[in-house]
């Protein structure tokens, strides 16, 4: 049974690299399409903004019918085809507007991913809820970490991002295979599906803690997409990195992300959730700023290993809060509107950066992300307070 159950975390852990694989499959990549396409930094971060933009409109809707409906194995075996063929067909692109529809499709597939995969895997181990998302969140570490370093091989040793494009089919159907045979489907809801969505969203907005970790988590993520569009673009051109150069540099930010994960994790179990979190969230808006000024090869590269050291660790933490603060009947959906809000927030983000980048300078945007981060550091602030007040035991003898 154990046997079983943890083939069943490995493999929605594994999962979850395919599904990172495909969010950054084209950041070591994005200077080589810029050129092709002749696009400008302002249709680079169309690119990113875009697929943020799908990948949230559906996160919600989804996540309650998978609660509603019971079919998260379905949903999660879509997910990772829909997310596949899109980025297959990348490499048939004849024109920018063409490749943006694919990218469009790609997003629709990934918003579909994270609230079935959540459900299935802390199902499979509900009295492990710690390790099991250290685990899914380490399944996306490698994916993320190795994706930078093989697409930019590929391309390189074929001499065609599109290639590499072709190629990326291959994960994203062997896994949904995996999922499909090892997992199953539940039982539905047997309440109205209005009376059901009303009473869930309803809930889950009067949860103040859970509004506040939307919102820090949003900006987060917010000032993540525009480090993904824009630090490809900075390291060509400012720095002269070449495509696998830019490769390793992407790898080592999230090697380092992923140590740091586990140690933060490991340390987080012992303490405040919310005071590593508003720790770490203030320095790394330092870190950001820092990726503006350097001048040096090695300073640019300090700065990358600072920023991933702080914010890699923050969403294992804000998922972990997320499901400590809603019964599990409405996990999925918590997990959902988390991702939903995320996704939505983003799509800004490579947009005003662009901007910025067109009427300034590229490292200026850099700035602009920074103080992204200040923001999320207000409300990390109150955050913990309130989870201070909530922690602390009544006085003796209290009624």
């Amino acid at each position: 049974m154990d046997s079983a159950k943890n083939i069943k975390i490995t493999a929605i852990a594994a999962s979850h690299g395919v599904n990172s694989f495909y969010i950054h499959f084209l950041t070591p990549i994005i200077p080589i399409i810029a050129k092709e396409f002749n696009l400008n930094y302002v249709e680079v971060g169309i690119i990113t903004a875009l697929y943020a933009f799908a990948n949230g409109i559906f996160q919600f809707p989804i996540s309650f019918l998978g609660d509603y409906l019971g079919r998260w194995r379905t949903v999660l075996t879509v997910s990772l085809l829909v997310q596949s063929l899109p980025v297959f067909l990348f490499g048939f692109s004849p024109t920018y507007g063409v490749f943006l529809v694919f990218v469009f499709i790609s997003g629709l597939g990934c918003s579909a991913f994270h609230p079935p995969a959540i459900a299935l895997i802390t199902r499979e181990s509900p009295d492990r809820r710690g390790f099991t998302m250290a685990i899914f969140a380490g399944g996306s570490d490698v994916g993320s970490t190795l994706t930078p370093v093989i697409v930019g091989w590929v391309t390189v040793y074929f001499s065609s991002w599109r290639m590499a494009a072709h190629l990326a089919l291959i994960p994203g159907v062997i896994m949904a295979i995996i999922v499909w045979r090892l997992f199953y489907d539940i039982q539905r809801d047997e309440r109205p599906m209005k009376q059901a969505a009303k009473a869930t969203l309803s809930s889950l907005i009067r949860n103040k803690p859970l509004m506040l970790l939307v919102s820090l988590s949003s900006l987060r993520i917010t000032g993540v997409r525009g480090l993904m569009t824009f630090l490809p673009l900075l390291l060509a051109q400012n720095f002269g990195f070449d495509t696998q150069s830019i490769g390793w540099a992407i790898t080592s930010y999230f090697i380092v992300g992923t140590v740091m994960t586990i140690i933060v994790g490991r340390w987080s179990d012992r303490g405040s959730k919310t005071l590593f979190i508003l720790v770490l969230t203030m320095l790394c808006g330092v870190a950001m700023a820092s990726i503006s000024m350097v001048t040096t090869t090695v300073g640019v590269i300090c700065a990358i290993v600072a920023v991933s050291a702080l914010l890699s660790p923050v969403p294992i933490l804000v998922l972990a809060m997320g499901t400590e603060l809603v019964e599990e009947r409405k996990r999925a959906s918590a997990i959902g509107l988390v991702y939903a809000t995320n996704a939505g927030a983003s799509t800004v983000s490579p947009l005003i950066g662009g901007l910025i980048a067109e009427a300034v300078s590229l490292r200026f945007s850099f700035l602009f992300f920074a103080v992204l981060f200040g923001l999320a550091s207000v409300i990390a602030f109150f955050l913990h307070r309130m989870s201070e007040n909530l922690n602390t035991p009544a006085p003796e003898g209290a009624a």
